[in-house]
């Protein structure tokens, strides 16, 4: 039950990231039909990177659920299954730990931005903390997936990213 709830929001925010690359495109082309009227629009290259950033990080724990993300198994591949079984809670432990210093730090950046009321240098003001919040976001559902991969080696199921692997090759 909580693996379809978690599935459902790494989907959804695969959808949102989805959503900022198309916001990318359309700042793009916005702007290459403004200069041909030798006119500009105010920082749309400044969120046209931010949803650059918005993409990335939320799309992490998606494309790790699916078997997106580039694994190098040249030589686990060579290991009896019981020690791959151990390399992998070993690796998804050590994985954990770095993205949860990784989230940690993210969310505290967001939080420090709408403490200290930050606003962008641009020529459009807004607070930082709303871009920033994508990533504080994004990581932070990463880390859950690969808690949940942990989980599921642990009780000696296949990780999420093995089942779904198969999917992304065809």
């Amino acid at each position: 039950m909580f693996g379809k709830f978690l599935d459902r929001l790494f989907t959804w925010s695969g959808y949102l990231a989805g959503v900022f690359l198309v916001t990318i495109a359309i700042l793009v082309v916005a702007q290459i039909v403004a200069r041909w009227f030798n006119t500009q629009i105010p920082s749309a290259d400044e969120f046209a990177g931010y949803s650059l950033a918005a993409s990335s990080f939320l799309g992490l724990a998606y494309s790790f659920r699916s078997g997106s993300h580039i694994r190098v198994t040249l030589l686990t591949d060579r290991l009896s299954s019981k020690i791959q079984r151990v390399m992998l809670i070993v690796i998804l432990t050590f994985a954990i730990a770095m993205i949860a210093i990784w989230a940690f730090n993210s969310v505290a950046l967001v939080h420090e931005s709408w403490k200290y009321n930050e606003v962008s240098t641009g020529i459009l003001k807004y607070p930082l903390w709303i871009p920033q919040l994508s990533m504080g976001i994004g990581v932070t559902l990463f880390c859950l997936a690969v808690i949940e991969d942990l989980v599921n080696v642990i009780r000696g199921k296949e990780p999420n990213f093995e089942k779904n692997k198969e999917q992304v090759m065809d």
